[in-house]
């Protein structure tokens, strides 16, 4: 058993109950640098997705859908505003997150 993985109560993960907070996005921006100056995507972005919630994102080309998403996933930052996962601050993509 050389490489058997130790496991300490640290690793056990908690799983939120029905209808509890998972994740919160508050007051989120995310702007883009171009020639003509920053482009802003997202300007003061909330929300809030509670365990056992399906839910659905919609909007126009370009709208910022897939930059939200980004931001959510841990793939690229919000320029302004928090993100939080379990009541913590998101940093950066969990192991294994790819879009």
């Amino acid at each position: 058993m050389l490489n058997a993985e130790v496991l300490s109560n640290d690793a056990v993960e908690y799983t939120p109950t029905l209808g509890e907070e998972v994740l919160r996005v508050a007051q989120v921006r995310r702007g883009f640098d171009k020639l003509q100056g920053e482009q802003l995507v997202l300007d003061g972005v909330n929300l809030s997705l509670r365990e056992g919630e399906i839910v659905g994102l919609l909007g126009r080309s370009g709208s910022g859908k897939s930059t939200l998403l980004r931001i959510i996933a841990g793939l690229i930052e919000p320029t302004d505003g928090e993100v939080t996962y379990m009541g913590k601050p998101l940093e950066g993509p969990a192991e294994g997150v790819a879009m």
